[in-house]
């Protein structure tokens, strides 16, 4: 009996979707390693990931029910793939979708074929911007798909999250580079800042203090993005303020942090 359940995923066969991702981020961390980021490095079929591979596992594994979703980061189909980074300094799958063609037609226009000035040519409304997608979620090899029946609230929780990125900066520098669970000397990545109290259990006490109406009406999103950012300021310094006196951090090597993350009670 064949135990793998997702197939072909950049090449290989796995048993779980954990499986799976850690491929994907183990390849991805090999092209940084070798400062292939950005839009001058697209995937190819020379690249560790080839481009091939990730169509191959676009068209196995990517699942949008959510037709707006579609229509803003796929559009009329995906012409390139690369990692790029995003507004919160992190490093992402992109896709640069297919060129929509131009709405001014200028074969059968009488002032383009007069050489008479004409300013529809300055048209840039098919113009596509690069955009990042989540690859844990969007791929069902790695995540649950793109549904349309998201949690509003889960925009709330992104927002919170980027907020207190200061925060965990300033905890994660004032600290020695070794896990302060098991001891071990790490640096960089090697170890990760971890809410002892779990982040959720403080964000959800917190969110309890307003209407659900009101906290969604505090974030927005910047166009062709996918994360949320608080606008309202006065929510905003609240819920740093609540964050700064409630979470209790730890930094954690990649094992400790595994562990501790999978094997809740």
């Amino acid at each position: 009996m064949d135990l793998m359940k997702y197939k072909n995923v950049l090449g290989k066969d796995f048993k779980t979707k954990s499986q799976a991702y850690k491929h994907f981020q183990k390849c991805r961390d090999e092209m940084i390693s070798f400062g292939q980021l950005g839009e001058r490095h697209f995937f190819t079929e020379e690249t560790i990931i080839k481009k091939s591979q990730m169509n191959q596992l676009f068209k196995d594994y990517f699942l949008c029910e959510d037709s707006k979703f579609y229509e803003r980061k796929i559009g009329l189909g995906i012409q390139d793939w690369f990692f790029g980074y995003d507004s919160h300094g992190s490093v992402s799958l992109c896709v640069k979708q297919i060129d929509r063609p131009p709405k001014h037609d200028s074969s059968k226009c009488e002032k383009c074929l007069t050489g008479k000035r004409c300013w529809s040519t300055v048209d840039c409304s098919h113009m596509v911007i690069p955009n990042f997608i989540a690859a844990r979620w969007i791929f069902t090899c790695f995540g649950s798909g793109v549904l349309m029946n998201e949690n509003p609230i889960h925009r709330v929780k992104v927002a919170a999250r980027f907020a207190v990125k200061p925060q965990i900066k300033f905890f994660r520098d004032s600290v020695k580079d070794q896990c302060q669970k098991c001891g071990i000397k790490e640096y960089g990545l090697g170890l990760q800042v971890d809410h002892i109290i779990d982040f959720m259990d403080i964000f959800n006490n917190f969110k309890n203090n307003y209407e659900e109406k009101i906290l969604l009406e505090s974030v927005y999103k910047e166009h062709n993005g996918d994360l949320w950012y608080f606008s309202d300021k006065k929510i905003k310094e609240e819920w740093c303020e609540y964050h700064k006196k409630n979470a209790k951090l730890q930094l954690l090597c990649k094992p400790c942090h595994k562990n501790k993350t999978y094997n809740k009670k």
